[in-house]
This record gives C-alpha cells, sequence and structure tokens, in this order.
C-alpha cells in the first residue's frame, strides 16, 4: 500500500517494481506505463542527492498523492518532481510546458504542504521544493523555490539535519492527512489574507485545491478572460468540495475585477456566509451573496431580480446547491450572466419540486450557452470515501462495517449527548424534520421542543429524562452563531435544511420515526413527519400521494445528516426497531 518507504542504497529497478505493485494494492488497478516511465526518470535523479536520508514516495494527500517526503528527526522535505524542459506561466493555476497545459507546480506543491502542515498529526514541520530535473532554463517564482540540478537538491536536502530513523518515518508514513477544520471558520480566521490573494492564502492554511478543482477554476478565469458564453455543470458528492470549490472562483473572479455573484437557496448558509464575511476591509463582499430563488420573486432566477451592479451586465454567477432549482429557475437565471457555474448533487434533492438533475440542466442551458461543459469532482474530502461508501450501503439496506471514522450509536438520548459534549472540536446535532413543527415567533414553546417533553406531536420518548433541546430558528443570528461555534451544540438542534451545506468535527443525528426499518426493507411513515416546507411540494404533502418518491426525499435527507461529521457521527434513533436492525447490520 502507499506510501512505499524507500531505504538506502535504493536499488531503482525494486523501487520501480515495489511502487507499481502498492499502487496496484491501492487502487486496485495497474499504474499506466507513462505512470511507471515517470517514477524511473525522477527516482534515477533523485538517488544520489538522497544520501542516506530516508525518504516516501507517493505519499497519497485525499485524491492525490505527494511524489517523495524526505525525513529528519523533527522536519520532512516534499518534493515535487517534474521532467519538464520548458516552463512557462499560463495562469493563475497553469503552466505550460513541452508536454502541454499542467497545473502549476507551485501551486500543487504549496498545496500538499499546507494540508500536511495544518492537518497531518505527526507534528512534524514540512517545507517543499520543486525539482525540475530536466529544465533548459531557469524558471523564475514567488511562488515557491524550484532547482534544477542534483547539486542543488542535495544541498536542500542536508538543511534537514541529521536523517529520520524508522519511526521518524512511520510517523509520516503510517499517519494520514485528514481535514479538522471546517472551511467556513477558517475563512474567518484569514479573511483579510483572503482577500488579498485567495489562492495561495488557503493553499497554505490547508484549503488549497486539487489538479482537478484548480483546472476547473483556470477554465472558468479563461472563459471571463475571452468573454465566451459558457456553462459549467459541476457535480460532486457529498464532502467532495463544492462549497469550496464555489468560493473559490467567487474569490478568484472578484479579485480579477469580474462583476460576480455566489447564489444559494439555502437561507441559513447564505446568512452563514455573510456573518464570516461581514467586518472585512471589502466590507461590500457579502452583499454579493444571493439567493437564486425566495419566494418573493427577488432571486437571482425570479423576476423580480434587482442586479447589484446596476445597469452593467454581470460577468459571472456561481450556483452553490443547484440541485434545489426549479426548471423555471434554471430558465431564467440562465440569462443573468456570461458565464455561469453550477454545483449539484442529485442525491441531495430535499423537496419535490426541485429538479436540478443533469437531464435539466443539458437541456435547458443548451438552450442559453454556446458552449455546456459538464464536470465531476472525483472524490470526499470532508468524510473518508469508504464511510461514504457505508452510508449509501445502510440507506440501501446492505450491511456494513465502519472503520477509520468515529460512527456510534447510541441506545439513550442522554448517552449520546453526553458523549458529544466530552469529544473536543467544533460540534452540532442535527435531528429528523419530525414530530415538531417548530415555532419562530416562540422559541421555547412546546411547539418548537425537539428533544424533550411535551413534544408537539405528544409522542413520549423523553418523559422524566431531564433534556430539553428546541429548534434552531433564526436564520440571520441562530444558525451563523450555531455553526460557528457560539451556542451550545447540545441546546439546540437543526434540521436538514439547517445542516446542508454545513460541517462540524462530531455530529449527533437523531434518527426520526419517518424513516423506519419494516418487512425487510425501508418504509416511511408519515405520521410523525412536520416538514411542511414546499407546501404542496413538501415531505409532509408528499408521503400522503407518492411514498416512492417520499422514500427517495428522505433517504437523501439521512444522506446529507449522516455525512456532515468531519470525524465522527454519533447515531439515535427514535424508533427502537429500526436501532436494533442497524446495531446488527453496521460492524464497527
Amino acid at each position: 500500500m502507499l506510501p512505499v518507504i524507500l531505504k538506502n542504497p535504493i536499488d531503482l529497478r525494486k523501487a520501480v517494481d515495489e511502487l507499481s505493485s502498492s499502487y496496484s494494492q491501492f487502487y486496485e488497478q495497474s499504474p499506466r506505463i507513462e505512470q511507471q516511465l515517470a517514477w524511473e526518470s525522477s527516482l534515477r535523479n533523485i538517488i544520489k542527492p538522497l544520501d542516506g536520508y530516508p525518504v516516501l514516495a507517493e505519499y497519497p494527500i485525499f485524491t492525490e498523492r505527494a511524489d517523495f517526503i524526505v525525513v529528519d528527526k523533527t522536519k520532512a522535505l516534499v518534493i515535487e518532481a517534474k521532467g519538464w524542459r520548458q516552463i512557462k506561466k499560463a495562469g493563475d493555476f497553469t503552466v505550460k510546458t513541452d508536454d502541454g497545459l499542467h497545473i502549476d507546480p507551485c501551486y500543487q506543491l504549496n498545496n500538499y504542504v499546507g494540508k500536511l502542515n495544518n492537518f497531518h498529526p505527526s507534528n512534524i514541520k514540512f517545507d517543499g521544493i520543486v525539482y525540475a530535473y530536466n529544465l533548459k532554463e531557469a524558471y523564475v517564482t514567488n511562488d515557491c523555490k524550484v532547482i534544477r540540478s542534483s547539486s542543488d537538491l542535495q544541498n536542500e536536502i542536508k538543511q534537514l539535519g541529521t536523517p529520520g530513523d524508522e519511526s521518524d518515518i512511520n510517523k509520516i508514513a503510517k499517519a494520514r492527512v485528514t481535514i479538522n477544520k471546517e472551511f467556513l471558520e477558517k475563512v474567518r480566521e484569514i479573511k483579510e489574507k483572503v482577500w488579498k490573494r485567495s489562492i495561495m492564502a488557503l493553499a497554505s492554511e490547508g484549503f488549497g485545491l486539487s489538479t482537478e478543482q484548480a483546472l476547473i477554476v483556470s477554465e472558468v478565469l479563461d472563459s471571463l478572460r475571452d468573454n465566451e458564453r459558457r456553462a459549467f455543470v459541476i457535480r460532486g458528492e457529498s464532502g467532495s468540495g463544492k462549497t469550496l470549490l464555489a468560493f473559490y472562483i467567487f474569490l478568484e473572479a472578484l479579485t480579477k475585477k469580474y462583476r460576480t455573484l455566489l447564489a444559494y437557496k439555502n437561507n441559513r448558509l447564505l446568512n452563514t456566509l455573510r456573518y464570516l464575511l461581514r467586518g472585512s476591509k471589502d466590507g461590500a463582499i457579502d452583499s454579493l451573496l444571493m439567493f437564486y430563488s425566495t419566494g418573493r420573486q427577488i432571486g437571482v432566477g425570479e423576476s423580480k431580480f434587482q442586479n447589484p451592479y446596476g445597469n452593467d451586465n454581470i460577468d459571472l454567477i456561481i450556483f452553490d446547491e443547484a440541485q434545489r432549482m426549479r426548471r423555471d429557475i434554471i430558465e431564467l437565471a440562465s440569462t443573468r450572466s456570461t458565464v455561469q457555474v453550477y454545483f449539484y448533487d442529485e442525491s441531495q434533492i430535499l423537496i419535490g419540486d426541485e429538479e436540478g438533475t443533469e437531464k435539466n440542466f443539458r437541456l435547458i442551458l443548451g438552450q442559453e450557452f454556446k458552449q455546456v461543459e459538464d464536470r465531476s469532482l472525483s472524490a470526499p474530502f470532508r468524510v473518508p470515501p469508504a464511510y461514504l461508501e457505508s452510508v449509501r450501503k445502510i440507506l440501501e439496506g446492505k450491511s456494513t462495517t465502519i472503520n477509520g471514522y468515529d460512527f456510534r450509536i447510541f441506545d439513550n438520548i442522554k448517552s449520546l449527548l453526553e458523549d458529544l459534549e466530552k469529544i473536543n472540536g467544533k460540534k452540532a446535532l442535527v435531528c429528523a424534520f419530525t414530530e415538531s413543527p417548530g415555532d419562530y415567533d416562540n422559541p421555547r414553546s412546546d411547539k418548537n421542543r425537539r428533544v424533550g417533553y411535551p413534544l408537539y406531536s405528544g409522542f413520549n420518548l423523553y418523559k422524566n429524562i431531564g433534556v430539553d433541546i428546541y429548534w434552531l430558528m433564526n436564520e440571520k443570528t441562530e444558525y451563523p452563531k450555531y455553526w460557528t461555534g457560539k451556542l451550545n451544540s447540545t441546546e439546540y438542534c437543526a434540521s436538514v435544511y439547517g445542516a446542508q451545506g454545513f460541517e462540524a468535527d462530531y455530529v449527533g443525528v437523531v434518527w426520526g420515526r419517518d424513516l423506519i426499518w419494516r418487512n425487510n426493507g425501508w418504509e416511511v411513515n408519515p405520521d410523525p413527519i412536520t416538514d411542511n416546507v414546499g407546501n404542496r411540494f413538501s415531505l409532509k404533502s408528499i408521503v400522503r400521494r407518492d411514498k416512492e418518491k417520499a422514500l427517495q426525499l428522505l433517504k437523501n435527507r439521512y444522506y446529507i445528516m449522516l455525512t456532515r461529521g468531519i470525524k465522527g457521527t454519533f447515531l439515535f434513533f427514535e424508533d427502537d426497531q429500526t436501532g436494533q436492525y442497524m446495531k446488527q447490520n453496521i460492524h464497527i
């Protein structure tokens, strides 16, 4: 498995064979011949300069791999090895080489070093260089150090100190990079740096883009520069970095003085973003976060939309969580700007009239834009891919084993809350939209109590346990404070509408009596459902006329709720039979 530990003396042929074998085990497919030749070329140029230092090869960092990491006792040097003969800057994220257009190696390197320094548990200090061993002329850049000769590489390595031993190597090799801070929280911490230069500011803090994400940004910026009528439709599963990428594109376009909007339907997420951005030196930026639909006809995709740029044409609009758009909203929104980007995940559709599907985007946008580009984000960042697959199996009614993620099932709500309170880090509680409909005007009423006694529905599971948890209601004050850690996570809870687009280190989930296990399968129980959002298209309305559609909408909701936790998910079932089934079929 990757990474491969290369110890001196390194035999070139054996090292390539070991890399090929480990790659095959890790990805369950053989490396291409081009990859094997690249390993052979880079190893041939790195073996001598190592001069006794141990090295890790092909260290996995989410969807990508750092070429080499040289290890001493307290520090490590990341080496991004390139065999190009020519490098010329092509864009913010790209370079033109003798081999075509590629991601800028400095951005790639800074992304790796940022993630290792911020999210690797070893506490080792990582630095990095680009080693372009075939480069004919020096590549001058302020973004990273680029060297060409083996003697320069040897000098860089010698500056590390005493070569590491096996225990030093294992500190890095046996641990993985895991995101342990929420992206939105990081934006709040470094927002002034972000305005000055979002690309490198966020990369150095561990939130750099992957190669596929950076290339999408580059394509969007190219379209803006060329004034092309172009739309990008980007599919990404839960935790794949859609909001991160949407925000990056938004900031980069604004930095380059393009008239840009970032649009949402989720008022809780939008108001939280506005809350985080407020108070920056560029104070007007939060006003460029807008709704694409409101019900009051003032959204970007509605008839009474007012352009914040006045009579000037809008260059770019980015639509996040676009699966929640109706067809008529897509049709009108598509006329509002020259370039558009739509991020969507069909498995996160929540209401019966939401129609942001691949089919609808292709059909509608194809009539309005000269070019419609389909892109996909390949793998999740927030949660391990294996856990995401386990969530899918749970919702398919299959048994699964969860490893490498803190997943717990509790017999009672008090135990869940106690364990959640003990955990260090940012925490949140998400509940099924059942039992209580919520009460905006009276937040401490029975109608707004979600866990406790009495409940509005009459359900008495929580009688005599001494717990009262209320729905978060105010999207402008309560939600921004809750998801930024300023409200007690166990005194309030969010519904799926207040969880979509958010994340925390650990999330408690109260699985309601709406989706229950009966007769060897998932069934919808309409009785406890209190969700009227969407009126005749609400879950409460749909469940009475189309149980199959209601079942899919419920599965979408639990998919969202079960994937909000970066490090762990704590689960309690209000239906005992469902809980017993899950305990038997989820192996931890």
